[in-house]
């Protein structure tokens, strides 16, 4: 699906070597919401290349200042998710207008499968686990 959507994924946490990666990408979009070395995204962004941070690891980042003023003119940034309120307006809109989400609903028997098939990505958004009834 993310190809479709002309994007390309890559697991950080799987690659034997970052190497092959520097220097890569015009634009990462990081959902890493646990402690990650920010010097490794840096270095895979292209000249002008812009890191966006959507979720928020438990400590502080670091990184090499080096990094920014290298004449690469690399940008990092956050998108705040909004207010509580922000949310539920957005929901009501959402509700208001049938927009839904691209889920695969999967029961929690099915666990173990749903996670290989998110490891494999062969899924095509998000899973979704569902208690059965």
């Amino acid at each position: 699906m993310i190809h479709q959507l002309g994007a390309q994924y890559i697991d950080s946490s799987t690659l034997d070597s970052q190497a092959e990666l520097h220097r890569k990408f015009d634009f990462i979009l990081s959902t890493v919401n646990a402690d990650f070395q920010l010097d490794t995204y840096l270095k895979m962004l292209k000249t002008q290349g812009k890191l966006c941070l959507v979720a928020q690891p438990p400590n502080k980042l670091s990184m090499s200042a080096g990094l920014l003023y290298d004449y690469a003119q690399r940008t990092i940034y956050g998108n705040y998710t909004g207010s509580r309120q922000a949310m539920m307006n957005m929901l009501a809109f959402a509700a208001d207008h049938a927009i839904e989400s691209r889920v695969e609903v999967i029961p929690f028997s099915q666990m173990n499968e749903a996670i290989e098939r998110v490891k494999g990505g062969k899924v095509a958004m998000r899973v979704v686990l569902e208690q059965e009834k």
